[in-house]
């Protein structure tokens, strides 16, 4: 049955495990969309095993993706996905405080009683009108709901540190010869995620139309950035004898290196902080161009995200209220220097598409909303 339904349509693939249609691919001796892929790999390479709170037979599909881990798991070895495709352990400084505690203590399994989601759909939550502005600012408290996402803030936060469990891509393979396959390929990610993110059901297509500009440069140019600063390697300029248009690419990268890369390193960041740094970027980075809605849904992002990242340093960093103040502050400060370079990426992107033609800029992706 899965083998029948890998392929539909005019050749259109869709992921065995959640039945989205964007960004799938042959992961672990399976066809599935990259974030099952992520957490497949995330699940096998940290031992984890997950306990199902119900009937072992939750819906999984990519509006739900957040809800249970125990029958998303299942449905990825139904799926055929396969164990021991999945190479090596992961790096014991980057995995989770509890990963940690139980391989200290020789456990070899990990077992999560995860509990499952009572949403059916985040897309068949409905609009709401008329929000009031106390509801939206109000503090979220431990365990509460995010109303408007229909999920938890620590929900909210692994949702992040999914978008980021992908192979690594420093900047400095991004070369001008590469960028235009690379760009076409980061804007499909980037449109999957805009359309699949919780609270994207309360968003029209002009908001995610807006929306997909930060998501990304997000994913393509700040995530390659955050790859090329854990490497010990330099960044390589390419030939500065090269003129006009290849010129302006390569100063475009050593620039954003030089005003963003420099701080980020500097700033020493975790997983988890970098999480929340990303999800700054794309809900954060454009608010003035923002509708009403959009900064409803991006409000509930941004207090969702730092509540689970204020209780992650609480319990894991035991930082007091000012140090995490501090610690939040100098994240927020870095939209700066990352707005700026944006708005070069963008003066930049109007150059190419002059010389080249828009479309091979823009794209042709579909954002099926």
């Amino acid at each position: 049955m899965c083998a029948e339904i890998a392929q539909i349509g005019d050749g259109i693939k869709t992921c065995l495990v959640c039945t989205i249609t964007e960004n799938v691919r042959h992961h672990f001796g399976s066809t599935t969309c990259l974030a099952c892929a992520s957490f497949f790999r995330r699940t096998v390479s940290l031992n984890i095993q997950y306990v199902c709170k119900q009937s072992n037979n939750c819906p999984v599909s990519y509006a739900v993706r957040s809800g249970c881990r125990a029958c998303r798991f299942q449905n990825c070895l139904f799926a055929g996905m396969k164990s021991k495709m999945v190479r090596g352990k992961r790096d014991i400084n980057k995995v989770p405080k509890y990963v940690r505690e139980n391989i200290s203590h020789g456990n070899e399994v990990i077992v999560r009683d995860y509990a499952t989601s009572t949403f059916e759909s985040l897309r068949g939550f409905p609009r709401r009108e008329g929000i009031e502005r106390e509801e939206i600012e109000k503090p979220i408290e431990n365990e509460d709901v995010l109303k408007l996402l229909n999920i938890t803030a620590d929900q909210l936060l692994e949702y992040y540190q999914e978008l980021n469990e992908k192979e690594p891509f420093p900047l400095n393979k991004i070369s001008f010869d590469s960028f235009f396959s690379l760009n076409q390929q980061s804007l499909s990610d980037a449109v999957s995620i805009c359309n699949n993110c919780p609270g994207s059901d309360l968003l029209n297509s002009e908001d995610i139309g807006i929306l997909l500009q930060y998501t990304s440069f997000a994913n393509l140019w700040l995530d390659s950035l955050w790859d090329q600063i854990h490497l010990d390697d330099e960044m390589g300029e390419e030939n500065q004898e090269d003129q006009g248009i290849r010129r302006l690419f390569t100063e475009f990268v050593n620039h954003f290196f030089e005003n963003v890369g420099n701080i980020l390193r500097s700033l020493n960041l975790d997983i988890v902080e970098y999480a929340l740094l990303k999800s700054l970027v794309i809900w954060k980075l454009g608010v003035v161009d923002f509708s009403t809605t959009l900064k409803i849904v991006a409000q509930e992002h941004y207090l969702g995200v730092t509540w689970a990242v204020t209780e992650y340093y609480k319990s894991e960093k035991n930082m007091d209220q000012f140090e995490i103040a501090l610690r939040i502050a100098d994240l927020t400060l870095l939209l700066g220097p990352i707005f700026n370079s944006y708005r070069e990426m963008v003066s930049l992107y109007e150059k190419l598409g002059d010389h080249f033609g828009s479309k091979k800029i823009v794209g042709d992706e579909r954002m099926d909303h």
